[in-house]
This record gives structure tokens, C-alpha cells and sequence, in this order.
């Protein structure tokens, strides 16, 4: 054993184990090998390959912030349920990508409307009843002409006030006794004729007769017989609108 012991060196101690693990093979040296004992200064640079790697080996805690980019993403592979609520901001949606199909029903409400953004085109046939309208916002400039009918205006609504100034013309003639006779009176200028009538005047009226009244254009007309035994007054009456 001394003569063996001056005989061992460094060199041919380590030349000896390198023969061996030759002659071994790597199932020798891994067999070496302590638990934890190799590190990453053991590993050479892109050693460790995806075939290296145990399927769901990588957790979330081994990947660094910001180093999974769009490349690395399937198409198709974020699903809502990945989506955190609210991370999807107005920066990440592309102009025109949000369609009436993505809109969900009564989800869209009027303060999200931009005033005077909703237009005539955008308005469907027959879609807004009087419910949609505020009082009194209908006034005579949004009425468009010849509008309101007759049959738009309820039974004893329009008064003299709202007709306007009335006004009462007259003319009369003296019919002689036993004479018949005929007198007219006419609005003026841009009156309009509302209705007339007759009368005689004088001493002795009430023997007179009326024999006819009538409208005729913008005027009035009136018929009839004297016969009072004396001169009576044929008045004719017309109502003029102003």
C-alpha cells in the first residue's frame, strides 16, 4: 500500500476517472450526480429544448411580466372567460368593430347620445308616437302648410278669438210698399265672408216678409216683399273675418 500511495498523483488519479466514465457512459456520471447539484452554470447556453420540458412544467410564476407578446398567442386562444371585467378599454377596439349585433337590446341608453345625434334617417317609420313628444313642443313653424283639417279639430275649440276680428257690415235700401225687392252687402279687401242675414226697418216692419237669404261669393244677399202699406228699409247683413 506505500509503494501504491507514492505512486498516486492528481493527474493520474483524474486521468483514471475520466478512462472510466469513457468506458461507463453518461449513466455512470448522471448516476454520480447529487440531487441539486447541477445548476444553471452547468447548462449550456440553449441547452434545455421544448422537448426538454415536461408538459405544464412552465407556471405562471416562471414566466417574466411582459414576455408573452401577440407572437406567442394561437389565433383564436383568448377566449371572453380569459378577459378580465373591464380590461378591454375604447383604445383596444378597432373603429367599426362593435356592430348592432354585439349591442345588447335596450342597452344603449340616452345620455350615451351625442345631442342632435339622432337624425330623420335614423328615426323608422311610425316610431315616434306621442308619448316620445314633450308638451307644447310642437309649435305652428313645424306644422307644414294645409296640416290641420277639420277633422283634427275637436267640436267647439276654435272660439271668435282665435278666428280673429269680426266684423258686422251692412247696406239697406227703401223698398216702396207693395214693391219686392233685393239688397247685398260684400266684405272688403282680404276679409273672408262667415255668414249674413236680413231685416227690414221702419214704422210698419213686422207686416214685411224675408222671402230669401243666401251667401253668395264673399257677400250676402237677402230678398223681400214690402207690403206694409208704407216705405220700409231692406237691410243686408255680412259677418267679415279680418
Amino acid at each position: 500500500m506505500k509503494q501504491i500511495r507514492k505512486r498516486l498523483t492528481y493527474a493520474n488519479v483524474m486521468s483514471t476517472i475520466a478512462v472510466f466514465l469513457v468506458l461507463g457512459g453518461a449513466t455512470a456520471l448522471a448516476a454520480g450526480l447529487g440531487k441539486n447539484t447541477v445548476g444553471s452554470k452547468q447548462l449550456k447556453k440553449n441547452a434545455v429544448t421544448a422537448a426538454k420540458i415536461k408538459n405544464g412544467a412552465i407556471g405562471a410564476t416562471k414566466i417574466g411580466a411582459g414576455q408573452v407578446g401577440s407572437g406567442q398567442l394561437a389565433n383564436g386562444s383568448v377566449t371572453g372567460e380569459k378577459l378580465a371585467a373591464n380590461s378591454v378599454g375604447a383604445g383596444n377596439i378597432s373603429s367599426n368593430a362593435v356592430t348592432t349585433a354585439k349591442i345588447a337590446e335596450k342597452a344603449i341608453e340616452t345620455k350615451r347620445l351625442a345631442d342632435a345625434s339622432v337624425t330623420n334617417p335614423k328615426l323608422a317609420a311610425n316610431a315616434a308616437n306621442t308619448t316620445n313628444i314633450v308638451d307644447s313642443a310642437i309649435t305652428n313653424a313645424k306644422l307644414a302648410a294645409n296640416s290641420v283639417t277639420t277633422g283634427k279639430i275637436q267640436d267647439g275649440q276654435v272660439t271668435a278669438t282665435d278666428l280673429g276680428t269680426v266684423i258686422i257690415r251692412s247696406h239697406e235700401s227703401t223698398v216702396p210698399t207693395g214693391t219686392t225687392a233685393q239688397e247685398n252687402v260684400v266684405c272688403q279687401g282680404t276679409e273672408r265672408m262667415l255668414s249674413g242675414g236680413g231685416d227690414w226697418s221702419g214704422a210698419l216692419a213686422q207686416a214685411a216678409t224675408l222671402k230669401s237669404t243666401f251667401p253668395v261669393g264673399n257677400g250676402w244677399v237677402v230678398q223681400g216683399t214690402n207690403n206694409s202699406g208704407g216705405n220700409l228699409n231692406l237691410i243686408a247683413y255680412v259677418l267679415c273675418l279680418q
